[in-house]
Formats: structure tokens, sequence, C-alpha cells
């Protein structure tokens, strides 16, 4: 199986080959992966975070804050990390020289050590502000700035950011504009055409010459958009961005040595430009999910899809495949599907139910002698569940009281939010959310850090 050549994500308890690379309007408003989210409303004024770097802007310094991992020149994965769901303080994040008054997020996302929120004004929403936070080397928090963030770096969006994918080294915006239409903005590595701004660098050049963006139109997917078609969701996988719009096509671009462009076998190296996903043409896709190697995809009737890598089965066929180069149907048959969210060597399905499902290698949810399953299984702890995330290595789900629950392998940094460290949860476990009225839709979930929205009245 070929490897990305990038080796910046350290080696994680589950996901080992990260030393790789690592719509219509959407009915399934739940559906949230790594660094994505649409809210359904527009009044999400607090927001809490836990994981790394977001402690020095914890509204009451009782919170848990872990000692800082900084020195001199150098600031680790575990600065300033909350290691429980902490409320911050908007005034020290910002400022009110910085945020709009009447600030209002509408969307946020995280993904490899680096998180984006999203504020504009509750009644005049299209002048946003993006705040970023984290590792920068590549510009992926919108610009240019200290190759680490410990204070925001802050960018001017026109238009209403109404989501945000992260991946690696890269980010992707949906912007929407008045009128009704929509754009996808892209920032961070170019290296491996993972923001579809240019024919990636030459490989065989000592270093290789790194491309790096600030926050750009990917002005490339408008030559192949039909008229009158919009993006409508965008999702990034480590290396990789995954495009839907409102025909219900898919469109890739970026690493796609394990299928992830789901373009067939001409298209398994780095590729600059979006392609679209083949083998659809006949299944208008509803909602796409990638956050690591793999994407899901659900269509119409009930039709699930997969493609990328599979090595640990998570492709829910009853086997493990190195590589799906172009998509595959799944035959899930335990009810109407609500709710996709593709990890790292696994994958969750959500039914009308409010039951969960999972499959493939580690972060499960089924306990500590369960790790891996080459069959949908239902995670016996979840029920009335209405939205799921998941991670490379890391899961959420949310119920019906807006109650969130949270497992996985890996607690550096306090990044599973249940107050411990270094310790795995192999079932879910009720996280504190502070006493905030959580907005379902609005979280962001990170390999190193997670950000959750709440409605104030």
């Amino acid at each position: 199986m070929s490897r990305s050549p990038l080796l910046l994500l350290p080696l994680l308890p589950c996901h080992h080959h990260l030393r790789s690379q690592t719509q219509t309007q959407s009915p399934l408003p739940f559906v949230r992966a790594l660094g994505s989210l649409r809210s359904s409303r527009s009044k999400s004024t607090a927001v809490a975070a836990w994981g790394s770097y977001w402690g020095r802007f914890a509204e009451s310094r009782a919170d848990t804050i872990r000692t800082p991992g900084v020195s001199a020149g150098s600031i680790q994965p575990d600065a300033y990390a909350l290691l429980v769901p902490t409320r911050l303080s908007l005034d020290k994040l910002a400022g009110p020289a910085v945020l709009p008054r009447n600030a209002c997020i509408s969307a946020m996302g995280a993904g490899v050590r680096h998180g984006l929120l999203a504020f504009n004004e509750c009644e005049h929403p299209y002048k946003t502000k993006l705040l970023g936070l984290g590792l920068n080397r590549c510009q992926q928090l919108g610009r240019a700035a200290a190759d680490t963030a410990v204070t925001p770096v802050v960018t001017a969006i026109n238009g209403k950011v109404s989501q945000i994918a992260c991946g690696r080294e890269h980010s992707a915006l949906l912007v929407e504009v008045p009128g009704g239409s929509a754009r996808i903005l892209v920032c961070g590595s170019n290296a491996l055409g993972q923001i579809g701004l240019a024919t990636p660098p030459r490989r065989d050049l000592d270093p290789p010459n790194l491309s790096t963006f600030a926050v750009s139109d990917l002005t490339s997917l408008d030559d192949l958009m039909a008229p009158g078609e919009s993006p409508t969701k965008v999702q990034c996988g480590l290396d990789h961005t995954v495009v839907l719009t409102s025909s219900g096509r898919a469109f890739a671009m970026g690493w796609g040595a394990d299928g992830q462009l789901g373009a067939g076998p001409k298209l398994t190296t780095a590729y600059g430009r979006p392609v679209l996903v083949s083998g659809l043409e006949e299944a208008p896709l509803v909602d796409i999910s990638s956050s690591t190697d793999f994407t899901l995809a659900l269509a119409a009737g009930n039709r699930l899809y997969y493609w990328g890598n599979a090595e640990y089965g998570q492709c829910m066929t009853g086997t493990k495949i190195d590589q799906v180069l172009t998509p595959v149907q799944v035959p899930f048959g335990f009810g109407r599907i609500t709710g996709i969210a593709a990890g790292g060597c696994h994958a969750l399905v959500l039914t009308d139910e409010g039951r969960v499902y999972s499959c493939g290698y580690g972060a499960l949810g089924l306990g500590p002698t369960a790790i891996a399953t080459l069959q949908p299984t239902i995670i016996e702890g979840l029920r009335d569940i209405q939205a799921i995330f998941a991670s490379t290595d890391r899961c959420l789900a949310i119920d019906n009281r807006h109650r969130v629950y949270s497992w996985g392998l890996g607690n550096a940094a306090g990044r599973l939010g249940d107050g411990t460290v270094g310790l795995n949860a192999y079932g879910p476990k009720m996280l504190n959310t502070c006493s905030l009225a959580v907005d379902a839709p609005m979280i962001a979930l990170g390999n190193d850090m997670a950000l959750m929205a709440a409605i104030e009245d």
C-alpha cells in the first residue's frame, strides 16, 4: 500500500498508516465528521473546547487546565490543554475590537492540531471573522503567522462561512453569499494537491517545494460544475478534500494512493485539481463524510457508498481491502440511515431509531474486548442519538437531550474530554458540557482538540 511522503503526524494507537499521507441541501442536518459542521440554527453565541491549545481562553481560571507544554522556542501539542469541555471567554479570545457586535458563531472546524471558529453579526451574517489557533506553518489557519499560533490568527471573509473542514495541514470553508449561491475557499498546504490550486510540486526535489496558500477561491471547481450547480458541503481527509454539490455529485482532490479520490486506478497519486468521483451517476448523493483516508457517502434511497483505505475492514463489507479505488455500495441492512461519520480505522452509521453502528478497528465504542469487527455492530451504550462525529482515533455522539458521549484511543492532552490523560475510553462516556445547551450540529472534532457551540437565551 502506497503511503504519502509527508510525515507530520505522530504515530497514533490505531491508525499506523497515518505515517503515510497521516448537494441539494442535505436532509441529514446532524451528520458531521472531522472538522466539519453546519448549523440549522443562527444564534449560537457560546463556545466550549477541550484538548490542545484553548486553555488560555477559558472563561474561569477554575477550569481544569493542563500545565502548558511550552519551552524556549517550542510549543508542545499539550500546550494550554483543557481536560474537560470548558466554556471559552470571547473577550479573551478576541475582544470587541475584533469580533462583530452581537457576534454569533456560524461555523467551526478542527483538524490535526489546528482549529477554526467563524463569527459574524447575528443579524448581518455576510461579514465573517475567521479565528484560528494551533499549527499554522502552511497557513492552514487562513494566513501567514507564527508556525504555532497560541494567540488567534484573524482573517476577514466576505460572506457567511456556513461550514468548515480541516485536514492535516489544510482547511476548507463553505461560504454563502447574498442571493443564495455558495463557493469554496481553501487554505494551507497544497503539497499533495489537497486544496486544488495548482499542480503538486515535484517530489524528486530535495527538499520538495511545499506550496502553501492563504485563503483562496477554489476556482478550478467552477469549471467542472454545471450551470446552477453549487457546492453544499466540503470534507477534508488528512491530505485530500471532497466536495459535495447541489446536483448530488462529489469532486475530490489531493492524495489518492489508497483510492481517496474515488476516480479509479489512473488517479492513485497526488492530483492538484478537483476530479469527479466516478461510478455514482445513478446515485445522487445527499451527504459525505471523511476525516482521514476514506470517504462514506449516502445517496438517495438509503444507499451507502465507500471509497479509499479499507485495510481495517471499516468498509463494512466483511473483508479487509487496502485500496477501494472507486465507490462500492455497502450492504447496510439495519434501518434507515440518518447519519454517517468516517474515522481513521473505523466507520459509524446512525439510524432513524437513534442507534449507532460501528465497524473496523480501534475507536469502536464496543468495549475493551471488542476492538475489531468486520460487520456493523450496534453500540449498546448509545440510544436516542441524533448526531455522530468521528476523527482518526475518537468519536462523539449527541443524544436527543443534548448529552455528549465520547470514546476513543490515545487520550493525549485530554482530547477525549473526560478529565483524564493517557487513558483509552473503549466505550461511550457522558461528558460534562458546562450546563450549556449544545447546538448538536455545531461540533468540530479534530485529532487533538474539539469545539462545541451552544445556544443561549
